[in-house]
């Protein structure tokens, strides 16, 4: 019966001792996102961070965390991640433009157009973004793209890129602002949460997103027309991890995240782009928006007037920057 009891007690013990390890194995990590909880890109984050859990059996616990919970904005997002302040960090190639030139080159109006062009230079801008990242502490974990990027406004139908003249819009990224200053129009920085009230009290006309976004972030009301000519492809957006933090953790778990890393951004292209189409059709339909999509002649003419745009640029940031646009004219024929 003694026995019995020291066997129980040791059971109780042994367990307790595998608990407690178990506890302390847990990595608990935050990723900022800048939409909303409800947006569905933060939707798919959270789902990216459920599959994360589930497939290190607990080990790996990533909490998603809207822009509103941290004191940094979107476009400082690789300098949060690299002095850890969070461990995980979304960031979208036209926000980050200022702190990592290169890793938005995607976004020269006209150049890539969507993230089929985005998947044919990936490589590319890999080849030149990653050393700028790894000096600043975090590397690109995956990537995925938005739908291209378009113009949505209200007022007179747009159908004519030079009707754009005279017209302020919110951009995402100071290329877009240079091809409207090309066409006659002006750009305003806006953030995210204040686009609404900018278009419903004339600040702005208009502004650069995909159909997509305008639905999920409920932009919908005061616009009347949307200018489809895929002004550029909506990223690379880069899911950012903290080096030091990405290296602590124990190799088996790092594998894990990295498998389902690499599954996820291709993931959340193809889901992204098939809720683009519904969201115009939506936005067509619901919400009377009209919708203009210019000949594929008219795209290319307007890529041929921003030429200088993409020289201007790559000479402003270096020889790096001019052998990544060369070669990314190559691989596209542009």
């Amino acid at each position: 019966m003694k026995i019995i009891k020291r066997l129980s007690r040791f059971g109780a013990l042994f367990a307790g001792l595998v608990l407690a390890a178990s506890a302390s194995a847990q990595v608990k990590w935050d990723m900022y996102t800048f939409v909303g909880v409800t947006h569905p890109i933060a939707v798919r984050l959270i789902g990216f961070a459920e599959e994360v859990k589930k497939q290190t059996n607990g080990q790996l616990v990533i909490t998603v965390r809207p822009a509103g919970e941290f004191p940094f904005k979107a476009t400082e997002i690789v300098r949060a991640t690299g002095t850890g302040q969070v461990q995980l960090g979304q960031g979208y190639s036209g926000f980050i433009s200022g702190a990592v030139p290169l890793a938005s080159i995607a976004n020269l109006p006209f150049l890539v157009r969507d993230s089929g062009d985005v998947e044919k230079v990936r490589s590319i801008i890999h080849k030149y973004a990653d050393p700028e990242f790894k000096k600043q502490g975090v590397k690109a974990l995956f990537t995925f793209d938005w739908p291209p990027q378009n113009i949505f406004g209200r007022g007179d139908q747009v159908t004519k890129a030079d009707q754009l003249a005279g017209k302020k819009l919110r951009t995402t990224d100071a290329k877009q602002s240079e091809m409207l200053k090309v066409l006659g129009g002006s750009a305003v920085s806006l953030t995210t949460a204040e686009v609404p009230l900018a278009v419903e009290r004339g600040v702005v006309q208009g502004f650069m997103t995909a159909a997509f976004n305008v639905v999920g972030a409920k932009w919908y009301d005061g616009i009347n027309w949307a200018y489809m000519a895929d002004v550029n492809a909506g990223g690379p957006d880069y899911v950012f991890v903290n080096l030091a933090a990405y290296n602590k953790l124990d190799p088996k778990v790092r594998e894990t995240l990295e498998k389902v890393a690499a599954q996820w951004g291709p993931k959340m292209t193809r889901e992204n782009n098939s809720d683009d189409a519904a969201a115009l059709e939506l936005l067509r339909t619901k919400y009377n928006v009209k919708v203009y999509r210019p000949t594929k002649e008219e795209t290319d003419a307007l890529a041929k007037r921003m030429i200088p745009v993409w020289d201007a640029w790559a000479k402003q940031h270096g020889p790096n920057a001019v052998a990544a646009l060369k070669e990314i004219r190559e691989k596209l024929g542009r």
